[in-house]
């Protein structure tokens, strides 16, 4: 039995597509308690949630589109930077009090953006 590269890479962008969904969800739901524990800013955490969505939209249309493998390189790098940036995030919190948060929506902010725009420049039709 022959295993469908380009399904099974279709089936991890989508997964990967709807995990970040959740993330935003996840803020969104605890909004509140991130706000009043951390200090966190609502307006840093209500923005981040809205361009994580919008990641995870282009990412699950990209899945639905197309999901070729031209595209694993950039999910790597984003999810790379997104455990280097958590890493990195309970560090400063729990060694030196920073907040960590913080930095991990600032990840968020900046670059979901950038990972939607070439999901969705690569699940444009090509002729």
């Amino acid at each position: 039995m022959a295993i469908n590269v380009k399904q099974v890479l279709r089936i991890g962008f989508f997964a990967d597509g709807v995990f970040k969904a959740l993330v935003a969800v996840a803020m969104l739901t605890f909004l509140e308690p991130i706000k009043d524990y951390r200090g966190t800013p609502v307006w840093l955490l209500l923005l981040t949630a809205m361009v994580v969505s919008v990641s995870a939209v282009a990412e699950i249309v990209y899945s639905a589109r197309n999901g070729a493998g031209t595209h694993t390189k950039y999910l790597v790098a984003y999810d790379a930077g997104w455990v280097l940036f958590s890493a990195a995030a309970v560090f400063l919190t729990l060694n030196f009090g920073v907040d960590g948060w913080t930095l991990w929506l600032s990840y968020q902010l900046f670059v979901s953006p950038i990972i939607a725009v070439v999901f969705v420049h690569g699940s444009r039709c090509r002729p």
